[in-house]
């Protein structure tokens, strides 16, 4: 139960942070939001989405062309927060899975089991975008082959297709050995498969 609430208060969380990113997408913020921010909150948005603590130097040129402090001690402790909501195994299962990219923000304490989780679920989406691609460039080359004309040139794609074909297989066992070592490691851990 309290895993399941704190996947709960981390996805609002995120949704929070996305839209406040959103807001904010060029200078992270703006004179007004600089005046009127809540650095806790901010620090621990920042924090959530994974930004690593040197995320705050953007809120720093951002408040520093309108001549305004940063309150980095308050950003600080909301960011120390929200990283810590960040840096789950649940987390890197889904950053990895989605294939994002990870800024090694999280802290020694929670780092490994983050990490561990993202590199097999990051294994896994990198396998199988690799084993599509080489598909499509298989594809490709079946389309070339129907549609030449000559027949030395199909008999040339045709030996491509080949070796790609071969390529595709090769792809299709580091997929499957990629999604073996990612049911072992969620079994072990006691997850569930998603």
């Amino acid at each position: 139960m309290l895993l399941s609430n704190q996947l709960s208060l981390a996805l609002r969380l995120s949704t929070v942070s996305l839209a406040f990113a959103a807001l904010a997408s060029c200078a992270t913020l703006n004179e007004d939001e600089c005046r009127s921010v809540d650095w806790t909150q901010l620090g621990q948005q920042d924090g959530v989405a994974g930004h690593p603590s040197s995320y705050i130097d953007n809120h720093r040129s951002a408040c520093a062309e309108h001549k305004l402090p940063v309150d980095e001690q308050q950003w600080s402790a909301g960011w120390e927060q929200g990283i810590r909501l960040f840096c789950t195994p649940q987390n890197g299962l889904i950053h990895g899975r989605e294939g994002r990219s990870y800024a090694n923000s999280c802290p020694m304490e929670v780092k490994t089991d983050f990490e561990g989780a993202y590199s097999v679920s990051k294994a896994v989406y990198d396998a199988r975008n690799s084993r599509d691609r080489l598909q499509r460039e298989l594809d490709s080359l079946l389309d070339a082959r129907d549609k030449a004309e000559k027949p030395e040139d199909r008999q040339r794609i045709s030996r491509e297709i080949d070796t790609k074909r071969s390529a595709v297989r090769m792809a299709e066992r580091r997929l499957w050995d990629a999604e073996g070592d990612y049911d072992i490691y969620v079994a072990s851990q006691g997850m569930m498969r998603r």
